[in-house]
């Protein structure tokens, strides 16, 4: 579909006035009108939710609901009333003539896709890792001192922290607090943001190449905004940014612990970070920051994350099973509940079996794979191993039942570490490659399963112009390439809104039908799609998509997608 027509008559209507409700902007009718809804149909409340939701969209003229459930992951698991509250759902789209997309294969997203087989994150690579042996085990060897200096804070000539790089502005922005502590007599106070919105310390450290590290700290709040400025975090010394979680704590808040993990990577320093980036009001309290290395916890366990153990002396390499205990970590992903990964608990150790070439108090090097969430929890499934192929055809199956769906939605979006483990490694792939290969056997499978369902894919993991580029987050190389992968059928859910035109243009020219997600929670995002849209073909789909559940402008948005064509 051609927009041309509709831009001319959308520049006489300005983004405030849509804004502001006084005049809505006329759009084009697109084809497709759909809506994104996030929910947990295993709670009846929520069922009701979306029932009403599908009704209300039906009336404000949309055709089709995206419907993204966490439970989607694991319907073998779901109790028998989750089944009876879809069934609701469906029957109230099949009422209003709204069409039901359901959203599968959180490839990014992965942890409900991982609760059913925890050991199919994606790894990071330990090398080398020092353990001594004591009596019958053997353990991580940690240093003596602490490796972050003076996170308890306690250390100052006056406002003046001690042992930081950086500080910002001590005794204006960042206060030595005397009065106010998790542990001990002190923390770090930082205020006055509207006056310095950067308020930070910066320590670099040393640490061991390819190793697993966990950095924690406890924050406490006062009407802190934005919480999304706060941030922990680790970046290497070739300015390769290791750990990803922004925000995490409320506006006002008791003492909570955050905690990030990393691999060090080639670096042998890093440079630790914690503060407020981009403040406007309130308070931050900042106490016990510490950095630790891990040994074996969250341990993964699969072929393509192989463990080996040898002599720090002589290289010799010891067998599982004949010189220590098969090793597992019994809480891997399994905490708070199946697919989260946390790293506060006790690493297991490398037990000797009764006749092991091991000797007490033996050095050894010890090589394993550990995962990496970023934002808070968020890990990421490896794109190579079998196993996952097999959870994704048969979430696919599942679905297919109980949807019957004539659409479905993948999942592929943000996918932040990949191209890791062995098996990847193995491959000889790029992670461009490894997600191309990944995306065709993801549609091959649909097509099996459903063989005349469209199938639609988030825009961004496939899109040069947005996050397939090079040493994206954590993944491992060049995402170049992998929208090789989406066969031409494949329609794309396009919400790169910076570069609105660059990307519609990319995969029009590819030849794929697109659909726009825009809103976003914004006050107005369809006028900029519709200036990007400017002259493109088959552009014939518009999704009204929230993360916070804001559907305040569900009608309004409906009436502008559905405007009648000019003549």
């Amino acid at each position: 579909m051609k927009t041309a027509w509709i831009l001319a008559l959308a520049a006489s209507c300005s983004s405030t006035a849509f804004a502001a409700g006084e005049a809505d902007p006329i759009a084009p009718k697109f084809e497709r009108r759909w809506v994104w809804v996030m929910c947990n149909l295993q709670v009846a409340k929520e069922a009701d939710r979306v029932v009403a939701l599908v009704e209300r969209a039906a009336a404000a003229g949309y055709n089709g609901v995206v419907i993204s459930d966490y439970k989607l992951n694991f319907l073998d698991r779901v109790p028998r009333h989750y089944f009876a509250n879809a069934e609701r759902v469906i029957a109230a789209a099949e009422r209003t003539g709204v069409e039901l997309i359901p959203a599968v294969f959180p490839i990014g997203y992965a942890n409900g896709l991982l609760s059913n087989d925890v050991d199919l994150a994606e790894g990071l690579p330990v090398v080398d890792a020092p353990f001594v042996v004591d009596g019958r085990e053997a353990d991580l060897e940690t240093p003596d001192r602490p490796l972050l200096r003076n996170g308890t804070m306690e250390e100052a000539l006056a406002d003046r922290l001690l042992g930081f790089n950086h500080q910002d502005e001590p005794g204006k922005c960042s206060v030595v607090d005397r009065t106010v502590a998790h542990d001990g007599i002190a923390s770090v106070r930082f205020e006055r943001l509207s006056e310095t919105p950067n308020a930070r310390l910066i320590q670099t450290v040393a640490v061991r190449p390819r190793s697993a590290y966990r950095l924690s700290a406890f924050v406490k709040t006062q009407d802190l905004r934005p919480t999304g400025g706060f941030n922990l975090m680790a970046i290497g010394k070739d300015g390769r940014r290791l750990t990803f979680h922004e925000g995490g704590i409320e506006p006002t808040g008791d003492w909570k612990e955050i905690e990030v993990v990393f691999n060090s990577l080639e670096n042998s320093q890093v440079n630790i970070y914690v503060g407020m980036w981009g403040g406007r009001e309130g308070r931050l309290w900042v106490d016990g920051l510490e950095l630790r290395p891990l040994g074996l916890v969250n341990v993964l366990r699969r072929e393509g994350c192989p463990l080996t153990v040898k002599s720090a002396v002589d290289g010799t390499t010891y067998r599982e099973g004949e010189d220590f205990e098969p090793v597992r970590d019994p809480l891997l992903g399994r905490v708070p509940y199946e697919g989260e990964y946390e790293f506060r608990h006790a690493a297991p150790r490398i037990r000797l079996t009764e006749k092991s070439r091991i000797r007490d108090r033996e050095r050894l090097l010890v090589g394993w794979y550990h995962p990496v969430p970023v934002h808070g929890s968020v890990v990421m499934c490896c794109l190579t191993d079998p196993k996952v192929d097999l959870l994704l055809r048969r979430q696919a199956e599942s679905v297919a039942k109980l949807f019957r769906p004539k659409t479905f939605f993948m999942q592929h979006d943000e996918m932040r570490v990949a191209g890791w483990c062995a098996s990847c490694k193995g491959s000889g792939k790029t992670p461009g490659e490894l997600l191309a290969a990944n995306a065709r056997r993801c549609r091959q499978i649909l097509r099996e399963v459903a063989p005349q369902a469209r199938v639609v894919v988030w825009s961004d993991m496939f899109d040069p112009n947005h996050n397939a580029i090079d040493n994206y987050y954590l993944v491992d190389g060049s995402l170049a390439g992998s929208w090789e992968g989406l066969d031409r059928d494949v329609v794309i859910a396009a919400w790169n809104s910076g570069k609105a035109a660059k990307s519609l243009r990319f995969f029009a020219d590819r030849g794929h039908e697109q659909i726009i997600a825009g809103y976003y929670d914004s006050d107005d995002n369809l006028s900029t799609w519709l200036r990007g849209a400017e002259g493109i073909e088959r552009v014939n789909g518009f999704m009204y998509t929230t993360w916070s559940s804001r559907f305040d402008d569900l009608e309004r948005y409906g009436r502008a997608i559905a405007a009648p064509k000019a003549p």
